[in-house]
């Protein structure tokens, strides 16, 4: 059992570096965010929760992160764009089941991260862009405290997961009403952080090494009307473990990484309809995935798709914006898998989507004018 409160803030501020119009803007500022979990965990009889407490202790994570973005026109047609960031995570425990000692205690993890981007616009047909960024991923509270032994306090053979990605790619406009987008990208991240076996009923982590996360997208958008939209996407994902070995000696380098579909469309549409009504539409299909590390248990593919679709409403009166809704997810009511327990023990790793849902809503603004 869980009590959670989170908080945080943002404070930036940006400025022009010179008076002309193509001089570079710095943007600066800091995140801060906290998180405090009270966290119980007891004693399992046949799968059932029993009154008696294994584990009792307070958690909090204070995360810290300045910032700075510079972005520059050198010439009409040039974009150049730099980063930094410095992440300062802090996580401490205060254990409050003494009875087979005191586990509290506090890990922090820091990195400096950083982006470089460069992209020419030759009209707005052809924009081509080059990206290169690193990026730095702590665990979360729940992948550190759960330890196989079920012993309190941290994980101390935990530890961040790093990245270096790369990216290419092009937007544009060919023709009117007609936009795409194309991109490659490579990932090299190391000491990924990948889910283990569960045991009894709970969910392990540990960091596997290092894992090639490469592949692309394509992306098309059309507005044949002024009511109508129409857009495609596709995601080729070939995520493979390349320097993984387990305590038994297995290696799993070449290994597909569990929960990742190599293949991935989306389709959808939105069409207005008189009266201020409109439709929302999509549709995706996921080819096969792995479940576990060692590939060895295969997910079905989703066969012809699933569809989810949503009629709404867009109605203001005065300075209140109201938009009603009537949705439905797997129209089609199909059965089929809609994410899995990574390396499931015996196998066991299916969880259904669910049928056909038939739900209603709505949102409400305030509009002031400015």
């Amino acid at each position: 059992a869980i009590d959670r409160a989170v908080g945080g803030a943002r404070v930036s501020a940006n400025r022009r570096l010179g008076s002309a119009e193509q001089a570079p803007r710095l943007t600066a500022g800091v995140d801060l965010q906290r998180m405090r979990d009270n966290r119980q965990n007891f004693v399992s009889n046949a799968g059932q929760p029993t009154t008696t407490v294994i584990l009792d202790q307070r958690e909090q994570v204070t995360e810290f992160g300045p910032f700075a973005q510079f972005n520059w026109n050198p010439a009409e047609q040039w974009l150049v764009s730099a980063g930094a960031r410095l992440d300062w995570a802090r996580f401490a425990l205060s254990d409050r089941a003494l009875s087979d000692g005191d586990d509290s205690g506090a890990r922090t993890m820091s990195a400096v991260s950083g982006n470089l981007g460069l992209s020419l616009s030759l009209g707005e047909h052809f924009v081509p862009y080059v990206n290169v960024a690193t990026a730095f991923e702590t665990p979360t509270t729940t992948e550190l405290v759960n330890q196989p032994d079920g012993s309190g306090g941290f994980n101390p053979d935990l530890g961040p997961q790093r990245a270096v990605n790369y990216e290419i790619g092009a937007r544009g406009q060919p023709v009117p009403k007609v936009s795409y987008s194309v991109a490659l990208f490579l990932g090299r991240v190391s000491d990924a952080i990948v889910q283990g076996p569960e045991i009894g009923g709970r969910a392990f982590f540990r960091n596997a090494g290092k894992t090639h996360n490469d592949g692309a997208e394509l992306g098309l958008t059309v507005s044949p009307t002024s009511g109508l939209t129409l857009r495609g996407s596709y995601t080729y994902a070939r995520y493979r473990f390349t320097d993984y070995q387990l305590a038994d000696g297995t290696v799993l380098d070449g290994n597909r990484l569990p929960g990742v579909p190599e293949h991935f469309w989306r389709f959808g549409l939105r069409t207005a309809l008189p009266a201020d009504f409109f439709v929302d539409a999509d549709h995706t299909i996921s080819s096969s995935i792995v479940a576990d590390d060692a590939n060895t248990t295969y997910v079905d593919a989703w066969g012809a798709g699933i569809t989810n679709l949503r009629l709404g409403w867009d109605g203001q009166s005065g300075q209140v914006e109201f938009a009603p809704f009537l949705g439905v997810n797997n129209l089609w009511d199909r059965r089929y898998v809609g994410s899995v327990t990574l390396n499931g023990v015996g196998g066991r790793v299916f969880e259904p989507a669910p049928r056909r849902i038939v739900y209603i809503g709505t949102e409400i603004g305030f509009r002031t004018d400015r």
